[in-house]
Order: structure tokens, then C-alpha cells, then sequence
């Protein structure tokens, strides 16, 4: 712990909060600047963009986007890769964090932002992931920092990142120490990367003024609602590890050949813009899609305008469940790289949300946001094996109220209870500890 608070090292976890921070800023204006540009309108969200813009647009600037990313990745694995966070965390001899650099891992990045920008169907998060990844390394060098904190710091710049980007400090930090940490550094882990996130989510404020990245009011809690958690269960458990088993035999048969990545990732976005034409919420990262999920409404009154009637809603949602964990798992195995979070929210929030619609139709009144968040959460923590990031990080993109929390919890709990063998034998292993007692 001594090396942990020596003043080079708190200077090095200093620069690198900052640097995350501007980094997540950075980047999401440039997602901006390429939905701008590959679907011709400046100004509201991806949705908006895709409404206003002619059909043959909406189909081919996926497309496009992906040709364009597959030839810059063409070029970045022919003339020597990337070395990721997740190598030079794991490297105890330090020679993967001198080998990351800086200039490689921010065109990845850049690269990165333009496949989603474009409305090819991956995650955003894993690019201010590498570039802060790849500064703390940088830094780590220039002030002579051991490999043991090294590895600490370059972990929890990456979850910076990842903070900076969704305004969810906390989140960011469970990333770090519950997906990028290696055994025996977490503890130590946990006390840099919480002020390291914060002080990320912080600089952030600059462009997100401090918002929550959904708008959510607060839920109370009702007998339809708690009837709509149990039902979700089994829902978010069989999609959380449907998509994880599909991404995964995707990423085993990825396209190996360089020289067929534009093409590949070119035809994986043609197919995400044909797709888009009849649900639109499945292109870009996610987000999008989990904001439609969060708005939803069972007054048809009420509907948006957007999405029609309940009905024509539900639809959507139902599309979006099926088809975004399809599509990401295309991109993925064309050779794209790209982050599964936003994905696994998509997917989970869209199932909680059709879920309270179905049972409104029922007459059982059931709350939309605590529905949508409980199957993000879910679903998240299934894909990534990751249960605590899945709660807290979920919970921060809206912060929605105790209740909201609550149900998070249990849900996440009684799922990776059912999906998770390891978990499973713990809990017998306890069982038979206290009958012994």
C-alpha cells in the first residue's frame, strides 16, 4: 500500500483521472461529429438522425462506415496490432505496457467510435477504455511507477474512461477491479480506482453538466411490478447467456484474413441498415435503443409520437431483443472491435419494457424503468460474469430511487444464482456448512 500513495504515483493517478476524463468528453463529441456526417443531419439524438434521413442513407452508412473501419483496422494488424488493457494488466513483466503507446490505441479508439458513429451494431465504451488505458501506461513509464501499481493504474484509467463516458464514476471503478484486475490486486485496486473514476466523472462534467446519461423518476414499489421481477428472471437469465454464448462462438470464428475486413465489416453494416429500415433502434452501440426501453409507455395517449401505439411499441422492443445481440455478434465476427455493454443493456432493458407492456395488456400495471433497468442489469451481469459491475453500473446511468435499486438487486442476484455454476456451489457449499453448525 506505501507504493500506492508515494507522491509520483498519486500524481500519475491525478493526470490520469484528468486525462480519462477529457478523453470520454473527446470522444462523445466525436460520435457526434460521424452520426453528423454519415447520416447528414447535425443535430438531436441517433434516432432523430435515422427519421430525418432518406432510406438509401439509412442502409448504406453502416455500410460505408464499416468499409471505412475495416481498412483502418486492415492496416493496425498488418503492421504490428494493438496491445489492449487487458494485456498489459495481465503481463506481470510490464513489456505489454511499454509495447501499448499512444498513437495506435487512440486511432483504434478513434476507429472505434466512427464503426458506431456510423450505426454499425457494437459498444463505444471500448474506445476511451484503450486511449485511457494507454495514457496511464504512458504515464506509468515517465515516472518510473513499479508494474504491480502500474498495472493498477493503467486498470483504473480504463474504467475512467468507461466513467467519463456514461457519468457513472462507480460503475467505471467496478469495471476496473471486477473485469480488468487480476487476482490478487483488487483490494489494493479498489482504493485507487474509485477516486481515479470520480475524479474522471468529474472532469466529464464539462459536457454532461453532471446528468445522469437517462432521465428516469423515481418508482414506488407495487404488486405488478414485483410480479413483473419474477417473470423477468428466466427472461433476462436465457438472453444474458444466449448472447454470450453467440458472441463468443462469433469472436471463436471472427474473419482471420485481413484483407476481407472492409469487406466483411462492410457487409455485417449492410445488413444492420437493411435491418434498421423496419427497427430502427438497433443501430449504433445501444444507448438508443435503452432510452427508447426507458420511454415506453402502456397509455396510448401518451405513446411517442415515434413509436405509435403500446403495440407498435412493443414490437420495437421485441425486435431490438432479438435482432441487437444478432447484429453485434455479426459485426464482432467480421472483425470489427467494439464493446458488448451497451448491447447487453439494449437487449436487457428492451425485455423488461416489453415485459411491463404484456402484462399491462393483462391489466396488471407494472412499472416500465424498473422492468427495463432490473433486465439491463441482468443481463449485463450475465454477459460480462460481472455482478456487481452489472448493478452498480446500471443503476448509475439513471439513478432512479432506492426501489429501482432494490429490484436491480434481486434481480442480478436470483439470476447469476441460476446461470453461474460457481455461484450455485457456493451456495450448497454454504448450506451444508450450516446444517453442520
Amino acid at each position: 500500500m506505501r507504493a500506492l500513495t508515494r507522491p509520483r504515483f498519486l500524481v500519475a493517478a491525478v493526470l490520469a483521472g484528468v486525462a480519462a476524463g477529457l478523453i470520454g468528453i473527446a470522444m462523445a463529441l466525436l460520435l457526434e461529429i460521424f452520426e453528423s456526417l454519415f447520416y447528414g443531419v447535425a443535430h438531436d439524438g441517433l434516432l432523430e438522425r435515422l427519421a430525418t434521413a432518406p432510406p438509401w442513407r439509412r442502409v448504406l452508412a453502416p455500410a460505408m462506415g464499416g468499409v471505412a473501419a475495416g481498412g483502418v483496422w486492415w492496416w493496425l494488424r498488418t503492421t504490428g496490432g494493438i496491445t489492449g488493457v487487458e494485456a498489459a494488466v495481465a503481463d506481470h513483466s510490464g513489456r505489454a505496457a511499454t509495447r501499448m503507446g499512444l498513437a495506435r490505441p487512440f486511432v483504434d479508439a478513434v476507429n472505434q467510435v466512427l464503426t458506431v458513429g456510423s450505426g454499425n451494431s457494437v459498444g463505444r465504451e471500448g474506445a476511451p477504455r484503450l486511449a485511457a488505458g494507454a495514457v496511464a501506461a504512458k504515464l506509468t513509464m515517465w515516472l518510473g511507477i513499479g508494474r504491480t501499481e502500474g498495472a493498477i493504474l493503467i486498470a483504473s484509467a480504463a474504467g475512467a474512461g468507461l466513467a467519463a463516458m456514461y457519468n457513472a464514476p462507480l460503475g467505471g471503478a467496478a469495471y476496473a477491479v471486477e473485469l480488468v484486475m487480476v487476482t490478487g490486486m483488487r483490494r489494493r485496486g479498489a482504493v485507487v480506482a474509485v477516486p481515479v473514476c470520480v475524479l474522471a466523472a468529474l472532469v466529464s462534467w464539462l459536457h454532461s453538466h453532471g446528468r445522469p446519461a437517462f432521465e428516469v423518476a423515481p418508482q414506488g414499489p407495487s404488486s405488478g411490478t414485483v410480479l413483473g421481477l419474477v417473470l423477468l428472471v428466466p427472461v433476462a437469465a436465457a438472453l444474458g447467456v444466449g448472447a454470450r454464448r453467440l458472441w463468443s462462438w462469433m469472436l471463436a470464428g471472427r474473419v482471420r484474413t485481413v484483407r476481407w475486413l472492409p469487406a466483411a465489416i462492410g457487409a455485417a453494416g449492410l445488413i444492420t441498415g437493411l435491418v434498421s429500415l423496419w427497427v430502427p433502434a438497433i443501430v449504433g452501440n445501444g444507448r438508443d435503443a435503452m432510452e427508447v426501453a426507458l420511454g415506453t409507455t402502456t397509455d396510448p395517449a401518451a405513446s411517442d409520437a415515434s413509436l405509435g401505439t403500446p403495440g407498435a411499441a412493443v414490437l420495437m422492443l421485441l425486435g431490438v431483443v432479438v435482432l441487437k445481440p444478432v447484429l453485434t455478434g455479426l459485426t464482432l465476427g467480421a472483425g470489427a472491435t467494439g464493446g458488448r455493454l451497451a448491447p447487453s443493456l439494449a437487449a436487457g432493458s428492451s425485455a423488461g419494457a416489453a415485459l411491463a407492456v404484456a402484462l399491462h395488456a393483462c391489466g396488471v400495471e407494472a412499472s416500465v424503468p424498473v422492468l427495463a433497468l432490473a433486465g439491463a442489469g441482468a443481463v449485463l451481469a450475465t454477459t460480462q460474469k460481472a455482478p456487481v459491475f452489472g448493478i452498480v453500473f446500471t443503476w448509475e446511468l439513471a439513478r432512479a430511487g432506492a426501489w429501482t435499486l432494490t429490484s436491480l438487486i434481486a434481480v442480478v442476484l436470483v439470476v447469476m444464482l441460476l446461470v453461474s455454476p460457481a455461484w450455485q456451489r457456493t451456495l450448497i457449499d454454504r448450506l451444508q456448512h450450516s446444517r453442520k453448525r
